[in-house]
């Protein structure tokens, strides 16, 4: 995968920039897989990254993009939208273990004892 920063423009007041991207591949390629790519092209961590928009057209090999890249991980969660980063975050397969946070409430269901 081929990734170029088309535009990158730095928004001050929202504490992030808006970059431009296109993207060469045989197929399309995954919101992750352009979040880590991105994240090491635009020198942050791939969790302040969110990807906005994917587009392509029928027949070629380029994809045009617009992404978000937030300063801090609070500026993030103020100004991001939700589905937008749910997006970007990996599915746990079958057989995984689940998130610690899942178990927290069964273990608060346990029976009282008399």
């Amino acid at each position: 995968m081929e990734l170029q920063i088309i535009k990158d423009k730095k928004n001050p007041l929202l504490k992030r920039r808006e970059v431009s991207i296109k993207i060469n591949n045989k197929g399309t390629p995954s919101r992750i897989d352009v979040k880590n790519k991105l994240a090491a092209i635009a020198n942050s961590k791939p969790e302040l990254i969110v990807i906005e928009q994917l587009n392509t057209a029928f027949g070629k090999t380029e994809l045009t993009g617009i992404a978000s890249i937030y300063e801090s991980e609070e500026r993030l969660k103020q100004l991001a939208h939700q589905h937008l980063m749910a997006r970007g975050i990996p599915v746990p397969k079958e057989g995984e273990a689940p998130a610690p946070a899942a178990a927290a409430p069964e273990a608060a269901k346990e029976p009282e004892k008399k």
